[in-house]
């Protein structure tokens, strides 16, 4: 027996040699000499070798990458952004039909969200959102907020799709009614530098 770090115990039976090939394959490997040919390495007399480039060890070039990659990450994220599972429906209209996809915001902000969802859809144009914002207190009923947004990004995320999507159009008062609602929670994340 033998204990493979962080795996089962594994054993090979009572020997621990490997078995005898079958005779069969032993006549056959003498008449007709080795089974696999020898390998003869490639006559490298015109080729060039390429090796990997270290990372520049000019401190000015790395630090000026170290900077675009901050500026370009916070241009992305320049609003705070709120985790919360609250239930979402996708509406797309597709001749006629309305296609609806359902699922849960991973992560929300003022001008837009990603949301988990079991199918891998992504609509040119715009799309309607439904959100169903929980109750605050016992008794109260949960509100529903629809936004006009349109689709960014589509990704496979552990067993789900994650789907981007920004904001284009409220109706009336329900930006300032969501905004208010998350400003209000514990579940912000301040962007890089604020």
């Amino acid at each position: 027996m033998h204990k493979l770090p962080g795996k089962r115990k594994v054993s090979y039976g009572a020997d621990t040699v490997a078995p005898e090939a079958p005779a069969l394959l032993k006549d056959a490997a003498l008449e007709d000499g080795p089974l696999t040919p020898p390998f003869v390495p490639p006559d490298l007399g015109d080729a060039i070798l390429v090796q990997d480039t270290p990372p520049s060890q000019n401190a000015a070039i790395s630090d000026t990458l170290a900077k675009f990659n901050v500026v370009k990450t916070q241009l992305l994220r320049s609003h705070n952004r709120y985790l919360v599972k609250w239930k979402i429906a996708l509406i797309h209209e597709f001749g006629g039909k309305k296609l609806s996809y359902y699922g849960k915001i991973n992560d929300i902000s003022e001008n837009g969200l990603s949301m988990f969802c079991d199918y891998n859809v992504f609509f040119n144009g715009k799309v309607k959102l439904v959100m169903t914002l929980p109750p605050l207190n016992v008794g109260m009923q949960a509100q529903k907020i629809e936004v006009e947004s349109k689709m960014v990004y589509t990704i496979l995320s552990q067993f789900s799709f994650r789907i981007g999507l920004e904001f284009l159009n409220f109706n009336d008062g329900e930006k300032k009614i969501l905004m208010d609602r998350l400003e209000s929670s514990n579940a912000a994340l301040k962007p890089s530098g604020a």
